[in-house]
């Protein structure tokens, strides 16, 4: 038999939360508020990394080879294309981000 806890830790509900956010690992969605968000799977994966490192600074390298892949050969601008992205879709203003933050010269970083 196999006891159970009953707190669970934000791992076993299949649940991460900052903030305003809510992503669910059983079934892949973003919520902001309570509202869903959909979601591409690269989006998907991008914001499952930020959000299992908060505050800490991303390489682009690291953020590419996480969600693309160390086989993919393509441009490491696809990175800065799918953040933009997903900051249209998340942002209260996009053009002045307050959850993805840019890391001048090196990457990206989530939290606020």
């Amino acid at each position: 038999m196999r006891r159970t806890s009953v707190d669970e830790t934000p791992e076993d509900s299949g649940e991460l939360r900052h903030g305003p956010f809510r992503l669910n690992t059983r079934n892949r969605t973003l919520e902001k508020n309570g509202q869903r968000i959909k979601l591409t799977q690269i989006e998907y994966a991008i914001m499952k990394l930020f959000m299992d490192n908060p505050g800490k600074a991303l390489s682009r390298e690291e953020i590419l080879n996480s969600v693309w892949g160390r086989d993919y050969f393509g441009e490491l601008k696809i990175v800065d294309v799918n953040i933009r992205r997903l900051r249209i879709k998340i942002e209260d203003n996009s053009t002045i981000p307050t959850y993805i933050t840019t890391v001048w010269g090196y990457g990206y970083k989530w939290g606020f």
